[in-house]
């Protein structure tokens, strides 16, 4: 009986949440570009220009993700099947593409531009594609010097990405470096 009873006072919540992730990825599918089916927005997600960003059926998207750019917008395109976890920033400055079935994990951050030694400059936008099926574990920076990550990489968590990721290897540390690269993959 009691656990019947914590359950019915549960209920509420789970009704607002419901809801407001329904209102939210009702938003997002009216406003964006061009949104594919069964895409999911939790509330939270921000994007600096909407009208720049096309996103594939079956994404999830959850709270706190920011997509911004210094100048214009060169916009943001995502495939099918991409989750993007909380308190993930994509600058897209430069543009970036992120290949199908890629998992983002909680707080990566990841930069299309460049300032050089110096900060005031005007930034430089640096074009980044992320190939399908990549994981970028919790926390890591890719910088824009990165401009490729290949299919199937790995960023390993905390990982400071530099340069370009060979299809299949699994970087890690600061600098990243490649410490394996899956052979069948790779060929």
């Amino acid at each position: 009986m009691r656990k019947l009873i914590l359950r019915f006072l549960c209920l509420p919540g789970q009704v607002f949440r419901r809801l407001a992730l329904w209102a939210a990825s009702l938003w997002h599918h009216a406003t964006l570009a061009r949104v594919g089916a069964g895409s999911r927005f939790h509330p939270g997600v921000r994007f600096a220009d909407p009208a720049c960003v096309i996103i594939g059926a079956g994404c999830i998207l959850r709270r706190g993700v920011e997509v911004s750019a210094e100048t214009g917008q060169a916009g943001l395109r995502i495939g099918d099947q991409v989750q993007i976890n909380r308190d993930v920033h994509l600058d897209t400055t430069g543009g970036l593409v992120i290949g199908d079935q890629t998992l983002i994990s909680e707080g990566v951050v990841i930069y299309t531009h460049d300032h050089g030694r110096n900060p005031r400059s005007a930034p430089v936008p640096l074009v980044k594609t992320i190939g399908t099926g990549v994981w970028i574990g919790l926390r890591a920076v890719i910088l824009p010097q990165c401009r490729r990550i290949g299919d199937h990489a790995v960023i390993g968590a905390g990982a400071v990405v530099t340069a370009d990721v060979p299809a299949g290897a699994v970087v890690a540390g600061n600098p990243a470096r490649v410490i394996s690269i899956c052979a069948r993959v790779a060929a």
